[in-house]
C-alpha cells in the first residue's frame, strides 16, 4: 500500500548510550503506533513509534512546537528529518484474477556432479607488531649524535 511522507520536524540530538532521538516538532505532530520515517545524507530508518516521552515524563502524543524524546533502533544524527508516513487514499484496484496455469510434467532429474573438497588453507600468521624504541635509548642516541656535532664544528 503507498504511503506519503509528511515532515513532522528534526532531530536536534541523538543520545547513543540510551538510543533516543531528540525531536523538535515543527510542522506536525506524532503519537504512539505511527510509522515515521527519520531521513538524512547517511540515515535511513523507519520504524513505528513505540515510546514518546516530553521532560521525562511518558506521553501518547505530542503536537509541533514540542520537544520529545523517541527510542530508536538505530543511530541518528542531528539535522535528520523526520517524516510520518500516512498512507494514501485513492482508488483501491482489485489486483487480477490469477489465471490457473496448465500443469507441467515433470523433466527426470539428473544426477549432480560431484564437488570436489577443497583443502582448507591455514590461517595466516600476523605480522609482529614493531615498537618504537624506548625513552631511554632514544636519549643515547640523541647525545651520540649531538656530541658528533659538536666535535665537527
Amino acid at each position: 500500500m503507498p504511503q506519503e511522507r509528511k515532515k513532522v520536524g528534526e532531530v536536534f540530538h541523538f543520545y547513543g548510550n540510551i538510543g533516543v532521538a531528540a525531536i523538535r516538532l515543527t510542522d506536525d505532530g506524532i503519537a504512539i503506533g505511527d510509522t515515521v520515517q527519520i531521513q538524512g545524507p547517511s540515515t535511513n530508518l523507519e520504524q513505528t513509534v513505540e515510546t514518546l516521552q516530553i521532560e521525562h515524563a511518558d506521553v501518547s502524543r505530542a503536537g509541533p512546537g514540542q520537544e520529545v524524546g523517541m527510542k530508536v533502533r538505530d543511530r541518528v544524527r542531528e539535522k535528520d528529518f523526520v517524516y510520518k508516513l500516512v498512507p494514501t487514499e485513492g482508488p483501491v484496484r482489485a489486483p487480477p484474477p490469477a489465471k490457473a496455469a496448465p500443469p507441467k510434467k515433470a523433466a527426470p532429474k539428473k544426477a549432480a556432479p560431484k564437488k570436489k573438497a577443497r583443502a582448507k588453507k591455514a590461517p595466516r600468521k600476523k605480522a609482529p607488531v614493531r615498537r618504537k624504541a624506548s625513552p631511554a635509548r632514544r636519549s643515547k642516541a640523541r647525545r651520540a649524535s649531538r656530541r658528533s656535532r659538536s666535535r665537527s664544528r
